[in-house]
């Protein structure tokens, strides 16, 4: 069984009850090891105070956060590639998340195929059509040939004449393509699962591209500005930095990446390599 990445006050009323059931079983598999945890399901600091000690003796950096290296330790697994581990905070019985996967995996064969042409892991995919439409459970109608985002903008435009597109809202499809960013959105066939994951990897490759070209990032950072771009545009995301801001200074909530790589995470441990 997967499992989330957890850590000190995981599985509190106050911070991630839903994570309760993680936690009892880490302290489970505590004791099976030796230590004397009582698996109430609250991360306090005695369970953190075992944790440290069982990474300690088993030359892991004992940070007393519980990731895919320890869990792997604990259950006497094969340890993933530490390269392509994307950690999440999300508890593996999320129920959302849960009814979102039973959408996605509709379309897994698209994702694949679509992955394999990017570069990009289908985990990643997973947590960018969790973000943007919920694998279609958010849009209206539901689906992938439903929209969203219709939140009104200025008007008339090149594309618009009103404050919204015809036939609905400004995200168009799966994986939410812009009416107004992208032609793709206005004259494509956006409702077609297939080729809206198609053009969804396309727009991320090219964000992914320009801000390589652009600055120094690279690995998990210029993953991440990647992401940022697929939200607010590669100029934001190259202005933010150019500021010293965060990546997500300028995305909607200020948490777009991170959000979407925490999804990726799940997706990631439900298979979604």
């Amino acid at each position: 069984m997967a499992h989330p990445t957890l850590r000190l006050f995981d599985g509190s009323d106050d911070t991630s009850p839903d994570l309760r059931g993680d936690v009892t079983e880490l302290q489970k598999l505590l004791n099976q090891d030796g230590f004397a945890v009582d698996p109430d399901g609250i991360f306090g600091r005695e369970t953190e105070s075992a944790v440290r000690q069982f990474q300690n003796e088993h030359g892991l950096a004992d940070d007393g956060i519980v990731g895919p290296l320890t869990w792997a330790t604990l259950t006497a697994a094969e340890p993933p590639d530490p390269s392509k581990i994307i950690l999440t905070s999300f508890s593996s019985t999320d129920p959302s998340l849960v009814a979102q996967l039973n959408e996605a995996n509709k379309y897994k064969g698209f994702v694949d195929a679509a992955c394999v042409q990017s570069g990009f892991q289908a985990a990643l995919i997973g947590g960018v059509g969790s973000r943007e439409s919920q694998w279609g459970l958010a849009l209206k109608p539901g689906g992938p040939g439903g929209t969203g985002d219709f939140a009104e903008r200025r008007f008339p435009t090149q594309f618009r004449t009103g404050p919204l597109p015809q036939g609905g809202g400004f995200g168009r499809g799966l994986l939410q393509i812009d009416f107004d960013a992208q032609e793709f959105a206005r004259t494509g066939d956006w409702q077609s699962a297939e080729l809206n994951i198609q053009a969804g990897c396309k727009i991320l490759v090219s964000c992914r591209d320009l801000i390589q070209r652009k600055t120094s990032l690279a690995g998990l950072d210029l993953l991440q500005a990647a992401v940022a771009s697929y939200n607010c545009g590669p100029g934001n995301v190259l202005r933010a930095i150019q500021d010293g801001r965060d990546v997500d200074f300028f995305t909607a909530g200020r948490n777009y990446s991170k959000d979407v790589l925490n999804r990726a995470g799940w997706f990631q441990l439900k298979g979604w390599d």
